[in-house]
């Protein structure tokens, strides 16, 4: 069971090494319009390396859609832009190449540090989309024990007598007999 009772205003995320980002909430409206984008952007990476393929230029710089784990690994790493892209309002921690100034918050300055920095790229998705927090802001008491199984709740069934009877021991027929012997002609 759920609430409908998630974030309506921005709230900000620690992503770790003095990184902070201040985002909208994960709505739905979000999430499909991250999907579009990883969907546009694989469509386009795929027609450039059938083109390339076709007019006989060299493909290596491109990555082969062909691989399933390549395009599943880029199918990720497009949809967490995209949900940041469509997300992120301002950030502290980031700056710019000089490293002087805070960067711009801007689809290349949020690729720019995902494609750097996996982890932050990791970490934002976990927390941002991340079931986990949602359930423990509710604290819901259904929700995963802290060893990994589930709560367990009131047992609602009767027990039932067992209609059938247990096997009997079998009897021993052998029984025990001296030693043979042996007859002399």
């Amino acid at each position: 069971m759920i609430k409908l009772t998630l974030p309506k205003e921005p709230y900000w995320l620690d992503l770790g090494l003095d990184v902070r980002i201040k985002v909208r909430p994960c709505t739905s409206a979000i999430f499909y319009q991250a999907r579009a984008r990883m969907n546009q952007r694989l469509q386009a990476l795929g027609e450039q390396w059938r083109n390339c393929k076709e007019a006989g230029l060299a493909t290596d710089n491109l990555p082969n859609l062909d691989d399933e784990p390549t395009r599943e690994a880029l199918a990720e790493q497009y949809l967490t832009q995209g949900l940041a892209e469509a997300a992120i309002l301002e950030w502290e921690g980031v700056l710019d190449a000089e490293g002087e100034t805070t960067a711009k918050v801007e689809a290349q300055g949020i690729r720019d540090l995902f494609d750097a920095y996996w982890m932050i790229a990791e970490r934002f998705r976990q927390q941002y989309t991340g079931m986990r927090e949602l359930l423990d802001a509710e604290k819901n008491a259904s929700g995963p024990e802290s060893n990994g199984t589930s709560e367990t709740g009131l047992t609602t069934a009767v027990d039932v007598e067992s209609k059938t009877l247990p096997v009997p021991e079998a009897k021993s027929t052998h029984k025990a007999s001296a030693a043979p012997t042996s007859k002399t002609s």
